[in-house]
C-alpha cells in the first residue's frame, strides 16, 4: 500500500503514542473528512506548566448559522494518553475576532462540550471525526467567535486631539468690553511655562497673553474643543478651515481669552458670522434661538467612557481566582514551612546523637581490629603447625602409645597381651559352644593360654610392686 506524504508524515510522529495504530487511524479518517484541516507536531503547555511535544490539528471547520456559512479556526490536541483521554480542543480566534465566553467555552478559547465530556466513559465509541463534527453542530447553534468592534483610530499621542467642531463665532451682538476689575465667570487657565513663553515672544501687544497668529480665532468667549476618540456618538461634521494651533499644546490646553485682552474683533471685515454651533457635551446647553448675548461654553471635559461590564466581569474572576489561588499555595507553603522546621529542628537534634554513635562505633572498631589482629596471629600460627604436622607425616600406631620409660613400655606391653588372652578365651569358649571345635582341642588350648596368662599377669604384679605408689596402676583384673 502507497502512503501519500500526510499518511508518511502522521506515521513518522506518532511514535511517541502507546496507541500509533488508533491515533493513525482516527487522525487520518478527520483530515479525510474535513481537508480545510492540517495536522502539525508542535509543543503543547498545561496549566500546570507542563510542555510536551504533541500532535495537532488545526484549520477551518465549516458551519452554518442563520443561513450564512462561516469557518471556525480550531486547534485540536492528541494528548499521549489518546484515546482513553479526550483531545484537547481550542477555539484560536484571528486578528478580527473575539472569543465568546458561553457554557462549554471559556475567555481563552478553550471548548469543553458533552462530547468530550463523556468521553473518558465510552473512548472506544468516539474519534476525531465524531468530535469535529460534535463541535461543527455546536457551532452552528452556539458560535464561538465574533467580530471585534471597530476602533476609532486615534492620534499620535504626542500630538493633541483637538475638536472637529468649530468654535461658536461671534453673536450678532457684540459682548461689550468689560474692565479688568470685573470677575469672570470661570478663572482663567495660566498657560505653562514653555508655552507661554513661545508664545508671548510673537505677541504684537501687551495686552494679549497669548499671541494671534491664528486669524479665525473665534471672539472672547470662544475655546478650543477637544474631540474624546472613545465617544461611540457619529462623527462630527466637517469644520470649516481653520489653521491648526501650535503642535505642541498639550491636549488638555484651553486657549481661553479673557474679555479684556482683545480690543477688536480678530475676524475679517466682510465676513459674516456662522450660526453657533450647539455642543452636546457641554454640561450648560446655549439658546441659539435668543438674540441676548451668547454665554460661552462650558470648559468641563466630556464624561468618560464607561468601562466595559464584561471586561469588569473579567477582571472579577481574574482577582477571585488569584485570591483563591494565593491563598491555597499560602497555606501549601505554610504547611512545606512547618513540615521544614520540624526536619530541621530533629537534625539539629540529631546531630549530637549522631557524634555519640560516632564515637560508640569507633571504639567497638579498634575492639574489633584487636580481637582482629589476635585471631589472625592464632590462625598463622595454626597453619604453620598444619604444615609441619604434614611435614613429619602420619605416626605409626605404637608410637602413639608410649611411657617415658622402658619398664613403663613393658608394662603397657604386658597389660595389653593380658587383654588379648582374655579375648582369645573369650572367643574359643564361643566356638565351642556353637560346635565349631570339640572339646578337647579347646581344654588343651585354653590351659596353653592360661598358663601364659598367668605368667604375664605375675610379671605385671612384679614390675607394679616396683613401682613407686604415685605412679603404680591398679591390677585390670582386680
Amino acid at each position: 500500500m502507497e502512503y501519500t506524504l500526510t499518511q508518511k508524515w502522521l506515521r513518522q510522529n506518532i511514535q511517541p503514542y502507546p496507541s500509533k495504530e488508533r491515533v493513525y487511524s482516527d487522525t487520518d479518517a478527520a483530515l479525510s473528512r474535513y481537508p480545510s484541516l492540517r495536522p502539525k507536531s508542535d509543543v503543547y503547555t498545561y496549566d500546570d506548566g507542563r510542555t510536551q511535544l504533541l500532535l495537532c490539528l488545526h484549520g477551518l471547520i465549516p458551519i452554518s448559522y442563520r443561513g450564512a456559512s462561516y469557518n471556525i479556526p480550531v486547534a485540536i490536541w492528541l494528548t499521549r494518553d489518546y484515546p482513553a483521554q479526550p483531545p484537547i480542543v481550542y477555539v484560536v480566534p484571528t486578528s478580527d475576532m473575539l472569543v465568546k465566553a458561553g457554557k462549554c467555552i471559556d475567555v481563552s478559547g478553550r471548548c469543553n462540550i458533552e462530547y468530550t465530556q463523556n468521553w473518558s466513559r465510552k473512548s472506544e465509541g468516539c474519534s476525531l471525526s465524531g468530535l469535529v463534527e460534535s463541535l461543527q453542530d455546536y457551532f452552528s447553534r452556539e458560535p464561538p467567535v465574533y467580530a471585534k468592534p471597530k476602533q476609532v483610530a486615534r492620534p499620535p499621542s504626542g500630538s493633541p486631539q483637538y475638536a472637529q467642531k468649530p468654535p461658536p463665532p461671534l453673536p450678532t451682538s457684540t459682548r461689550p468690553e468689560q474692565p479688568s476689575s470685573q470677575p469672570s465667570n470661570r478663572p482663567v487657565l495660566p498657560p505653562k511655562p514653555g508655552y507661554a513663553s513661545r508664545f508671548t515672544s510673537h505677541s504684537p501687544s501687551p495686552s494679549l497673553s497669548i499671541s494671534s497668529p491664528i486669524p479665525s480665532i473665534s471672539p472672547p468667549q470662544s475655546q478650543f474643543r477637544f474631540h474624546d476618540a472613545r465617544s461611540s456618538g457619529p462623527p462630527p461634521r466637517p469644520p470649516p478651515p481653520v489653521i491648526a494651533p501650535p503642535p505642541n499644546l498639550p491636549p488638555n490646553f484651553t486657549n481661553t481669552l479673557p474679555p479684556h485682552a482683545l480690543t477688536q474683533p480678530l475676524q475679517p471685515p466682510g465676513v459674516s458670522p456662522p450660526p453657533p454651533v450647539l455642543n452636546l457635551l457641554d454640561e450648560e446647553s446655549v439658546d441659539i434661538s435668543s438674540s441676548g448675548p451668547v454665554q460661552g461654553p462650558s470648559t468641563f471635559s466630556p464624561p468618560p467612557r464607561p468601562p466595559n461590564p464584561e471586561l469588569l466581569r473579567l477582571h472579577d474572576q481574574v482577582h477571585q481566582k488569584l485570591t483563591s489561588e494565593l491563598a491555597s499555595l499560602a497555606q501549601a507553603l505554610s504547611l512545606d514551612a512547618e513540615r521544614l522546621r520540624a526536619q530541621q529542628s530533629d537534625l539539629l537534634l540529631g546531630e549530637p546523637a549522631i557524634r555519640d554513635e560516632m564515637a560508640r562505633l569507633e571504639a567497638v572498631r579498634d575492639v574489633c581490629r584487636n580481637v582482629s589482629g589476635r585471631m589472625r596471629s592464632t590462625v598463622d600460627q595454626t597453619e604453620r603447625n598444619m604444615s609441619e604436622l604434614r611435614r613429619k607425616g602420619d605416626p605409626e600406631v605404637d608410637e602413639l602409645v608410649c611411657s617415658t620409660t622402658i619398664v613403663h613400655n613393658q608394662l603397657i606391653n604386658l597389660v595389653a597381651e593380658d587383654n588379648a588372652i582374655e579375648d582369645t578365651i573369650y572367643h574359643l569358649h564361643r566356638a565351642l559352644n556353637s560346635g565349631r571345635i570339640d572339646l578337647e582341642r579347646f581344654l588343651r588350648t585354653i590351659r596353653i593360654l592360661a598358663e601364659e596368662q598367668f605368667m604375664k599377669r605375675a610379671l605385671i604384679e612384679k614390675i607394679q610392686s616396683g613401682v613407686p605408689m604415685s605412679m603404680s596402676m591398679g591390677s585390670p583384673w582386680s
